[in-house]
């Protein structure tokens, strides 16, 4: 949606009309598939949680573990956060 404001032509619009209804198709595929694999243990699951993040949290449906702050204490993360903010203060380097 940011591009097609971005860009702001028809195409642009027709373009994330087009991959929208892709994407809400995959979805509703993907679980139409689990759910004739799976049966009622993907129901159940389709239950406890949510596609909206966190939104299984706020209505009480799932909890969070006490130490879900250490998930983003890895390596990974530190990485991608190091980078980024060096590629942000880099700009002015490279633009030359």
């Amino acid at each position: 949606l940011a591009h097609t404001v971005y860009v702001g032509n028809t195409f642009m619009v027709w373009t994330s009309a087009g991959l929208m209804a892709h994407h809400a198709f995959g979805a509703w595929n993907g679980d139409r598939r689990l759910s004739n694999q799976y049966g009622q243990a993907f129901e159940t699951l389709k239950e406890r949680t949510s596609v909206v993040p966190f939104a299984a949290i706020l209505d009480g449906r799932q909890q969070l573990p006490d130490d879900f702050l250490s998930e983003f204490a890895r390596g990974p993360y530190a990485l991608i956060t190091v980078g980024t903010i060096g590629a942000y203060f880099a700009h002015p380097l490279l633009q030359g």
